[in-house]
């Protein structure tokens, strides 16, 4: 492809064949283009040179270099990138219903929600999110929530090659703000909470919010889908251009739901659909996942499915790899969930005190090299919800473990609690806490859910809860 044909506008004689695209320079080929992305921590222009002497054809640049070479200026080389990668693999997301979901928890749910609700009507869906790319039987894991543009590109070309009909994907806050669904057109974008998280990239609330409330223009999305009973979607449903669906438990809505019954086996509610009625049933509990249940609802209504697809395709999700993972043994109740923000974890225990028989024990970390600000709120939200809680590691990454660990046990000594002993080693942790454990107790590991690996000095150790769990239990018998 030349680069005319990738929408660069270039000269006759610089309009040169490119046969792939690349942002890391050691991986350039002869033929490819060269973005210079620039970032908080790299500048992609201090490695043009290497790019060019691997044999890169041209480079997209911010600002010119001296280097011969055929140069592309432009404002933003992430947008560009964005663009240039749909064009380089044939406009894949023209050829296929998008579907994007963003908000800080619940969008890894709610994606395998849509997907079951779809293929529930007899389409076919792909998935893009946290726990893997899925489509059509092929399942691969996922690196990032949304791939970066040149993955996600060849992604979406081989769901559309393969006849997919339906994309439903995560859009992260980093994918927003760093152009990377640029040059997509969703026939929904839809909304499911805001809270704490991502300082660390944001720098301030007001900032993340942005990031989010951009994917709700006519840029990205044909229609929005909204929880009106949150306020940030509250203030969206007024801002946004976009022809919008709401939905919620509090607030007047167009899905709503009533009644809810939750307990250790899922979650019941009638759920009122632009006035039609319908019963819920969920193998999932929690409030929460009445939302992630009524977001998927809106979406589908939107895209025109039936409240016979939706009560069926919702309870047709059996499990979703870390979210809930209940195990059973004869010690305890244990169980697996991603909950890694404040009100994340918030929601998970509240959802366990409602059905727990007897003591909550939870497991739990902040991630290193993150947002700072969470982890003394998060051992409070903790201690203050649990019988007792043992404070561990969570991809420490560069920081010291014990770092973190006092950081968080800081929030719980500002509460006066006493609960918690501070384990390093996770695996220690885990059974510490079963062992801790009597009969009608339940151990929630709250983190990693189906993550399988532990994020320590830049190295990505093999490691799963719920493998470690099934393990020690063989082990002891229980």
């Amino acid at each position: 492809m030349r680069l005319n044909e990738l929408g660069l506008n270039v000269n006759s004689e610089d309009d040169v064949e490119i046969t792939g695209l690349a942002i890391d320079s050691a991986k350039v080929k002869k033929g490819d283009l060269f973005f210079c992305l620039v970032g908080r921590e790299n500048d992609g222009h201090t490695f043009a040179a290497d790019a060019v002497a691997r044999g890169a054809a041209a480079i997209v640049v911010e600002r010119r270099l001296a280097l011969d070479v055929i140069q592309i200026e432009t404002e933003n080389t992430r947008r560009a990138l964005a663009l240039c990668s749909s064009a380089f693999f044939g406009y894949p997301s023209k050829r296929l219903k998008m579907i994007g979901i963003t908000g800080t928890n619940g969008k890894t749910t709610t994606t395998y929600i849509v997907k079951s609700i779809i293929e529930c009507a007899g389409h076919s869906c792909g998935l893009i999110g946290t726990n893997a790319v899925e489509y059509n039987g092929v399942k691969t894991e996922a690196r990032l929530t949304t791939p970066d543009p040149i993955e996600l590109h060849a992604v979406l070309r081989d769901m559309a090659d393969a006849g997919v009909e339906y994309v439903v994907m995560e859009v992260s806050a980093h994918a927003l703000a760093l152009d990377k669904v640029a040059g997509i057109m969703y026939e929904v974008a839809a909304f499911t909470n805001f809270s704490r998280d991502h300082l660390d990239f944001f720098g301030d609330m007001q900032s993340y919010a942005k990031a989010k409330q951009s994917f709700f223009t006519p840029d990205h999305a044909r229609s929005a889908v909204v929880n009106v009973d949150d306020s940030l979607g509250a203030q969206l449903c007024k801002t946004t251009a976009l022809p919008t669906v709401t939905y919620g438990v509090n607030d007047p809505c167009d899905v709503f739901g009533i009644d809810p019954v939750m307990s250790a086996y899922g979650l019941e509610y009638v759920i009122n659909m632009f006035d039609s009625v319908g019963a819920v049933k969920f193998n999932l509990t929690g409030r929460f996942n009445m939302y992630n249940t009524l977001c998927a609802a809106a979406i589908a209504s939107s895209l025109g499915f039936s409240l016979g697809n939706v009560t069926v395709g919702i309870r047709n999700v059996k499990k979703i790899d870390g979210r809930f993972n209940i195990i059973n043994t004869s010690k305890c109740s244990v169980i697996i969930d991603f909950a890694h923000t404040d009100d994340g974890i918030a929601n998970i225990l509240r959802a366990v005190r409602e059905f727990a028989p007897a003591r909550v024990i939870t497991v739990f970390g902040c991630g290193g090299n993150r947002d700072t600000s969470k982890r003394a709120v998060m051992g409070k939200i903790v201690s203050q919800m649990s019988d007792w809680c043992f404070v561990t590691s969570d991809n420490p990454r560069f920081e010291p473990p014990m770092d973190i660990i006092n950081q968080i046990v800081a929030g719980i000594k500002e509460i006066g609690g006493t609960n918690y002993t501070p384990i390093v080693d996770r695996k220690d942790a885990i059974k510490a806490a079963i062992d801790q454990a009597e009969k009608d107790d339940i151990v929630l590991i709250a983190g990693k859910g189906a993550e399988r690996y532990n994020d320590v000095m830049g190295r990505k150790q093999p490691y799963n809860d719920e493998q470690y769990v099934l393990e020690i239990a063989g082990e002891f018998g229980f």
